[in-house]
């Protein structure tokens, strides 16, 4: 019987540890998705209002279902173009995003407002900068939490003291960032001819200041994180294929996380360039691989000022032993105007 306990508690102990580390690692470090391209003001504040009038977009994150309670994630923005003219204008733009983790209903909520300033450097090139500020709350309910002074040796007893000073439901702070994004694009020679190209790069700073970061009110503070970030569209001269290689990489305390990924976009349909009765219609497969931790596949659907994406995680690291290498399902929703695939200035239909 002893032997038995022994083994139960050494197995719980082991699944505990696992799921503790990535929860550590996910609460000292930044939440973000999958579909990276869906959450662009969460990643750099200067690409507000930059390829269109206006923009909304849904995300909801589905993570780690086979290690008990859930992560879910969701996220919403929305950022439009202002006081433009010719030459330069302003993006502003409003997030928010809320995640719960683990029995403990481990939560963090933030809202933020972004301001860019774009330059049009000529016909085919903006330079865009953007600040962003917020608020964000991080909570959890320390009466589901487990610690081992309550285990005695083969049983656990949720009687016994924990050994822990009391910690408070919930703690605030104020958060800033900012970022520069650079844009080049060229249009088809044709409406059919698909040789249109197009680049962007950016890089972002978040948490500059490094706000208290701690339900201990200790002295541990959020790091500072860099975002980098590029990618490009390819038109298959004279076909309906296009190619969109691109990359990102979190840099923030101790961790660097790097996503190389690949699309390939097959436009299904040419939306009619006067009447509008015809609509613009494209399907995508994108894979990112998230170096030494998960393979992500996307499939995306777009239809006139519409998309819809879905993906999911696989887990290719340790912690697969606790996962079953599975990872993550993510949606989201982005309806845009005017349609990315009648941009004036960006007819590649990134």
């Amino acid at each position: 019987m002893y032997k038995k306990n022994k083994k139960s508690f050494l197995q719980i102990t082991t699944w505990a540890f696992a799921v503790f580390a990535f929860a550590n690692t996910t609460t000292a470090q930044d939440i973000h998705f999958s579909q990276f391209d869906e959450t662009p003001v969460q990643l750099n504040p200067a690409t507000v209002g930059v390829q269109h009038e206006v923009r909304a977009i849904l995300n909801f994150k589905n993570q780690w279902q086979s290690i008990g309670s859930p992560y879910r994630t969701y996220a919403f923005s929305f950022d439009a173009r202002l006081l433009k003219n010719k030459k330069h204008h302003l993006g502003l733009g409003l997030d928010f995003f809320s995640d719960k983790a683990g029995d403990a209903s481990l939560g963090s909520n933030q809202v933020n407002l972004s301001i860019a300033g774009l330059i049009n450097l000529n016909d085919k090139s903006i330079l865009s900068g953007g600040i962003v500020a917020g608020f964000g709350q991080r909570s959890m309910n320390a009466s589901k939490l487990t610690w081992g002074n309550q285990y005695n040796g083969t049983n656990y007893d949720a009687a016994a003291a924990t050994g822990e000073s009391s910690l408070p439901g919930s703690f605030t702070m104020f958060d800033l960032g900012a970022g520069l994004q650079y844009n080049y694009g060229t249009d088809e020679a044709y409406i059919s001819a698909n040789n249109a190209r197009k680049i962007s790069l950016g890089v972002a700073v978040f948490h500059p200041h490094r706000p208290a970061y701690s339900f201990y009110g200790a002295g541990e503070r959020l790091s500072m994180k860099i975002v980098l970030n590029g990618n490009a569209s390819i038109g298959m001269p004279n076909s309906n294929l296009i190619l969109k290689p691109s990359y990102i990489v979190f840099l923030q305390g101790a961790t660097t996380e790097v996503n190389p990924g690949m699309t390939f976009q097959y436009v299904l349909q040419e939306g009619s360039k006067y009447t509008g009765l015809k609509k613009s219609s494209a399907f995508s497969l994108r894979a990112y691989y998230r170096l030494q931790d998960a393979f992500i596949a996307i499939a995306k659907f777009e239809y006139s000022n519409y998309c819809i994406g879905f993906s999911y995680d696989v887990n290719l690291s340790k912690l697969k032993v606790a996962s079953s290498a599975r990872g993550g399902f993510e949606i989201s929703l982005r309806w845009v105007y005017p349609s990315m695939f009648g941009n004036k200035h960006f007819k590649s239909r990134i």
